[in-house]
This record gives C-alpha cells, sequence and structure tokens, in this order.
C-alpha cells in the first residue's frame, strides 16, 4: 500500500466537502476529498433545491435565517448559471394558521433578509389580483402575499465546487469510502480508503482530517473515537411531471407545517417533511411511505386543486444532519452549524467535523472550517476567496445569439446546456464534430460531447454520475429513452466490459424504480414490473 501525505483530508464529498476542499485548495493547501458515492448524492442531492434563506426559522432562529440570506446572496453571485429567481406566492385561506396582518408582518420582517440574496419585498395581493397571478388557486383564497426565492441545480453546485477544486490542486476521490482511520500515538493522522468500484486499498496520511459526513458524520466521528451528536431528520419530496402551477407557492399541511410548491424546469417540486429519521441514511428513499407521499400531494392541492389531474412521477428523501436536542419538535429543531474540534470535545487531536447548517450557508461553513484548520496546522495561506471568486462557468454571461452561431444546436438545447456548465460550454463542443452533437436524451438536451466532458474533466465514473452531472435520466421518462444509448457511449469511453455496462444499466434502473415506486398506484405497478423485467 502506499502512502500519501495532505494538509487536509476531507471525508464527505456533499456541499459541505466539496466547498471546504474548494476553500482549502484555494488557500493553498493541499487536499485529498473522498467521497463513498458521488458529488452531493446524500444530503446535498435530497434537499429542495433551493438556496433559501430559511424564513420560517425566523420564528426561532433568526441568526440562521440572517447568516443563510447573506451566504444565499453570495452564491447567486457565485455560480449565477446553476441558481435562478423564484417568485413565490403565499396563499392565504380561511381558518389557517396564517393570517393575513402575522403573515404580512412576518414577511416584513423578512424582507432586510431577502434584500441580502437579491430578493424583491413581499407584496400583498388582493384575492382578484391574487386568482389573475394564479387561477388555479382553490375558489375559497382570500388573497396572498409574494416573496422571493432561489432555486438551484444542487448537483451542479456540488460538482463545480469540486471542479474548482481540482482545478487549484485538490485531488478528488468519488466512490471511494473511507474505512478506517490512522493513529500516530494518541494523534489522527490519516484514513485508509477503499475504491468501491476496483476494490484498491490505500492509507492517506494528513495532517488534519475534516469530517463532513453530514448524516454520516457520527459514524465517520465513532472511527476515531470521537463523538458527533445529531438529530437526523428525514424529508421527502414528490416531482410532478410537468409545471403545475405558474409560480411558487408556500403551502399549509394539514398539520400546519410550511411546504414549498417550487417550479424547477419543466417539473414541479414539492415538499419537504420533517421527521426523525433512525434509519441508513443511503436507503432512506427506500422508507418513503405512500401515507407521506398522499399528505405531500394533500398540502398542494388544498392550494392548487388542479395538483390531482397530473402524474406525480417520482417521489425522493434526504436525510438532514440537524444538530441534536431533546423535547423539540422537527420543526422547531435548529438549522445552524457548528465547526467541532475533537481535540478540545474527545482528547482526539487531528480531527474537526463540520455538523448541522444548511445549504444556502456551506460556504460560510467552509470558510469557517477552513479557519480553524489553519489555526491547528499553521502555515501561509490565502485569505478566503469562495464569496467572489465565480465557480466553473460563471466568468461569462449568456449570449444565446452568438453560442447558436458558434454550436449548430437549437438555441433552447443550448439554454440547457449553459444552466449546467455556463461559460464552459464552448469548451465541450470547441472540436465537437457531428456525431458528437446528435441528442441522447432529447428532454435534457444532452449529446455525446457533454458526456465525454463530464468523464474527462469532472471524473464521472458511473452511469449515476451522468444524472448527476448531464442531467441523463433526469426528465420525465427517468432514462427509459436515454440510459442505455449513455451506458454504450460511456462503456466505449471508459472501456468496459459487457458484464460491466449491463451492472451499470441495472443500478442506474434500479435507482429510478426506487423513486417512482412510492407514487405509483394500482394496475401501474404491475405494469412496471413488467417493464423491469
Amino acid at each position: 500500500m502506499r502512502t500519501m501525505v495532505y494538509d487536509l483530508v476531507i471525508i464527505g464529498g456533499g456541499i459541505n466537502g466539496t466547498g471546504t476542499a474548494r476553500d482549502a485548495a484555494l488557500r493553498g493547501m493541499s487536499v485529498a476529498l473522498f467521497e463513498r458515492e458521488d458529488w452531493g448524492a446524500g444530503t446535498t442531492g435530497g434537499s429542495t433545491r433551493m438556496v433559501h434563506g430559511g424564513m420560517r426559522y425566523l420564528l426561532y432562529d433568526i441568526a440562521t435565517t440572517r447568516l443563510s440570506s447573506e451566504d444565499a446572496g453570495r452564491i447567486r453571485g457565485i455560480a449565477p448559471h446553476v441558481t435562478w429567481r423564484i417568485p413565490f406566492l403565499w396563499p392565504l385561506f380561511p381558518g389557517s394558521r396564517f393570517m393575513r396582518e402575522a403573515t404580512e408582518a412576518f414577511l416584513s420582517a423578512y424582507d432586510p433578509m431577502a434584500k441580502r440574496k437579491g430578493g424583491l419585498q413581499h407584496a400583498r395581493l388582493s384575492r382578484e389580483d391574487a386568482l389573475a397571478l394564479e387561477p388555479g388557486l382553490a375558489a375559497e383564497v382570500e388573497g396572498a402575499l409574494t416573496l422571493d426565492e432561489w432555486g438551484c441545480d444542487v448537483y451542479r453546485l456540488a460538482a463545480l465546487n469540486a471542479l474548482d477544486a481540482k482545478e487549484a490542486g485538490a485531488e478528488l476521490y468519488p466512490h471511494t469510502e473511507v474505512v478506517d482511520v490512522l493513529f500516530s500515538g494518541r494523534d489522527l493522522r490519516g484514513v485508509r480508503a477503499r475504491d468501491r468500484i476496483t476494490g484498491r486499498e490505500w492509507d492517506v496520511e494528513g495532517r488534519l482530517v475534516v469530517n463532513a459526513g453530514g448524516p454520516w458524520a457520527g459514524r465517520v466521528a465513532a472511527l476515531a473515537g470521537a463523538t458527533c451528536a445529531l438529530r437526523p431528520g428525514k424529508g421527502i419530496h414528490v416531482t410532478f411531471e410537468r409545471r403545475i402551477g405558474n409560480y411558487g407557492l408556500i403551502l399549509e399541511g394539514r398539520d400546519g407545517r410550511t411546504m414549498f410548491l417550487v417550479p424547477h424546469g419543466a417539473e414541479t417540486i414539492v415538499g419537504t417533511t420533517d421527521d426523525d429519521y433512525y434509519g441508513d441514511p443511503a436507503r432512506v428513499s427506500l422508507d418513503i411511505t405512500r401515507d407521506e407521499v398522499e399528505y405531500v400531494i394533500e398540502a398542494a392541492a388544498y392550494a392548487l386543486p388542479q395538483a390531482r389531474q397530473w402524474r406525480p412521477i417520482r417521489a425522493w428523501a434526504g436525510v438532514r444532519n440537524t444538530l441534536f436536542e431533546w423535547g423539540v419538535g422537527e420543526d422547531a429543531l435548529s438549522r445552524r452549524h457548528e465547526i467541532l474540534d475533537h481535540e478540545e470535545r474527545d482528547n482526539v487531536p487531528g480531527l474537526i467535523s463540520i455538523v448541522g447548517g444548511k445549504l444556502a450557508s456551506y460556504r460560510i461553513q467552509a470558510e469557517e472550517a477552513v479557519d480553524l484548520a489553519l489555526k491547528k496546522i499553521p502555515r501561509p495561506a490565502a485569505a478566503c476567496q469562495t464569496g467572489t471568486r465565480p465557480l466553473p462557468g460563471a466568468e461569462a454571461q449568456p449570449d444565446f445569439i452568438a453560442l447558436a452561431r458558434e454550436i449548430p444546436l437549437p438555441p433552447a438545447a443550448l439554454e440547457r446546456i449553459w444552466r449546467r456548465h455556463g461559460s464552459r460550454t464552448r469548451d465541450i463542443f470547441r472540436d465537437a464534430g457531428p456525431d458528437d452533437l446528435a441528442p441522447i436524451c432529447r428532454s435534457e438536451a444532452v449529446t455525446p460531447a457533454e458526456i465525454r466532458y463530464v468523464i474527462e474533466v469532472e471524473g464521472c465514473r458511473t452511469l449515476g454520475d451522468l444524472f448527476r452531472h448531464a442531467h441523463v435520466g433526469a426528465g420525465s421518462c427517468d432514462g427509459a429513452d436515454c440510459a442505455a444509448p449513455a451506458a454504450l457511449f460511456m462503456s466505449e469511453l471508459l472501456d468496459w466490459t459487457p458484464e460491466r455496462t449491463r451492472a451499470e444499466l441495472d443500478a442506474f434502473r434500479d435507482e429510478r424504480w426506487s423513486e417512482r415506486r412510492p407514487v405509483l398506484r394500482g394496475a401501474t405497478i404491475a405494469a412496471e414490473e413488467v417493464v423491469r423485467g
């Protein structure tokens, strides 16, 4: 086994891990980043896919709302191609716990936070104005309030942080699990890693190990004899096959829980729930119940009755790594974050953990983690750049007319690709021939040129990686049309055997099936089983 030495060894490639790798590498530190799946495949991908300020936390955690809103503004600035404004309506109904005056006062308090992330101030709408903007609202609606939030392609955000870290010198190891830790005396000095595809194991030494394991952080800390007190929370979402409304909506569940209806590409996402979760975070999507799906759809249909007319195509879940509190309901748990120094807490030198927090505050969490790392391993380092330095692809503004003159693809297709890669779209097609432009996934405008790029530049190793990096199978077909040709093309580039190609297809279809299964009813389940073979 060969041994390598780094300043930081980071465990976990979600948004916190990739963000920390980026920050540290840009400051001149040597970094190795390990992720057992793909960038953002866990909690990051299970989010509501927004960088929002956490409006509802104003009631009991205003500091988190303020911090998240401020950093959401920075994320918008460094990644405009993977974020977008979503105008929301907050419809008001008789009998709701959201009374007009109280809700307006609530949004008045949120307005300064919204301004921090570039959102407009709220406005008050009459019943007539609300129905003019969203005719599908339930007839009982009494009016509405407006607010702004920001949608995000969270998989691309994680991938771009990883890519920028790589281009700054970090070494990235996706699909590589940390199976043990290494000690020198009582000091943690590295990890043993295992490539989950090849089976190869090797030791990696680091002056400091950063635990960014999300809901797995407690298990990672336990490898070193340390602790992280977490209270994991399960949240599910339901995706509809089309946009079922004109705007985003603030929803209320039958128990009063606040949820979102979010336009996302050509689809609509509704969620999320919040329940204590005691299972394996890697299998949370297998634990979605029909009652949970109905609870979410019911909330959408209460405000927008036409939701019952449209087909839900998948349900998916994530596990939040919320900090432990006793005697508090799930909704009221703080979303604050902590950077834990395990030398002080557990007498384990060489280990720090990033726990808690929100997607919208990942950048500041990473900055604080690297600040602590530099105190523990003093060395010359540049100042933090992550709040102002554009992520890859954000270096230029889009000009789709000019782009269409350079690349012979429809403008709508180029816009979709730009929304994934920004100005790097030109790099993708620079040497592309006619065969590289033929669509593999028509609904998401994925071409062989893009697949080659995410393999060669972003390091994709499995067919499932193409779902996250290039949106293969992310449309309403769920990969029925594009999974096989994408797998064949990938097998040629990576020299897969026929057995490996088949295994990749099976794994891809199983993952897609796990999200379709909870929304299927009656005879459609049997039909799906026939199709699956």
